[in-house]
């Protein structure tokens, strides 16, 4: 019997010695000033879906083609033009729109103190500092397989009513001249599950990586300043401005890379890849030639309904790509431009403000704006 038990430990033993051994995520791989950290997109994936949780497995994401890359450089806040509206930052990101990204960084997590500048509006096309309170979590340290973390973030931002551009209002249905100020408030839950583990290849290289399962649940609501006090506007026009929305995405992490190695955003299924943004270990390429002139971009109407014109000016012939964003940075469509002047729907998006890249074959960002979408 005493044998009998002594090899039952030995296989145990060797059994557990024989499995991949699950990684732990350090605060080493939080990005620090100087850092350059390289990204590409696939806005377009396919046959990528989301595995059951668990492990050790191996995904395959080789199959990912660039359709964009970005560049994203970590200085040091004080570097911001902003930086003395967000005390305590040590970092900031700036954004070829000119968002200004604050964060905080401690020995256990790595978070978004505040945006300044285009894309802070909460969902209008105006310029402004928000914080969130408190500061939203974006990596935390350790993570280990199972972790399991909630947390929520709010901002408000309080502006008068002359700072919405004119016209804005009335087309989302908000009476004007009863109110003197608006107040935008936004709310994020977030729920991360660390689900699996094993090894991710992707081009260009193989590593062994934990997945965490993200669900950001976001609201943003809208109030006006009457002789009655802060009156939320759904109450006035009987519907919500901005719906709230719910993004899932699995992020794979590696101990050895401070970009994640995937971030894959599924659609409507939670299994199903629609964009998966991953580590570029590619040579970004020439970038094309322009024609002399000051390249100009213009979508009209806008605020838009439905159906949007983009028009492109000065610009070499040849097929562009169109990237609209939400004010979470999310890419929410993408279309092909083949001419100089093409009409998209924009019917499947919910109103509120977004952001907008036209880029050639090659990745390169030629143009950027915003968009206010209105309901009909």
């Amino acid at each position: 019997m005493q044998k009998k038990n002594i090899l039952v430990i030995f296989t145990v033993l060797a059994v557990t010695l024989s499995l991949p051994a699950q990684i732990t995520i350090t605060n080493a791989t939080f990005p620090a000033a100087g850092d350059t950290l390289k990204t590409a997109t696939d806005l377009d994936p396919a046959g990528i879906v989301m595995t059951a949780p668990g492990g050790p497995q191996t995904w395959d994401f080789t199959s990912l083609n660039a359709t964009t890359r970005a560049v994203n450089a970590f200085r040091p806040a004080a570097e911001g033009t902003a930086s003395a509206n967000f005390p305590g930052a040590e970092l900031v990101t700036i954004s070829d729109v000119g968002a200004e990204v604050y964060f905080d960084v401690t020995n256990t997590a790595f978070s978004i103190l505040g945006i300044s500048g285009a894309g802070a509006g909460g969902g209008f096309p105006i310029e402004t500092d928000f914080r969130y309170s408190p500061p939203l979590i974006e990596r935390r340290a350790p993570v280990n397989f199972f972790d399991i973390n909630q947390s929520q973030s709010d901002a408000t931002i309080s502006l008068p009513a002359s700072a919405i551009p004119g016209g804005i209002l009335d087309s989302l249905g908000i009476p004007t001249g009863l109110f003197d100020s608006i107040r935008i408030r936004i709310s994020v839950q977030r729920l991360e599950v660390v689900d699996g583990y094993g090894s991710l290849a992707i081009p260009g290289g193989t590593y062994d990586v934990l997945r965490q399962k993200r669900t950001d649940y976001t609201t943003t609501g809208v109030d006006v300043r009457t002789f009655l006090g802060w009156v939320d506007v759904a109450t006035i026009i009987g519907m919500d401005l901005f719906p709230a929305d719910t993004t899932i995405s699995f992020d794979f992490l590696s101990n050895t890379a401070k970009e994640p190695i995937a971030v894959v955003t599924v659609d409507s299924t939670g299994l199903v890849a629609a964009q998966v943004d991953y580590k570029d270990n590619g040579i970004i390429e020439a970038i094309n030639p322009v024609t002399g002139e000051t390249i100009s971009i213009t979508v009209s109407p806008n605020p838009v309904s439905n159906d949007a014109t983009f028009q492109l000016r000065n610009m070499l012939p040849g097929q562009y790509i169109l990237r609209i964003f939400d004010t979470n940075g999310q890419s929410v469509m993408v279309r092909q431009l083949s001419s100089d002047r093409e009409t998209v729907s924009l019917q499947s998006l919910s109103a509120g403000m977004y952001l907008y890249h036209v880029l050639d074959t090659k990745g390169q960002v030629m143009g950027t704006g915003k968009l206010m979408k209105v309901k009909e």
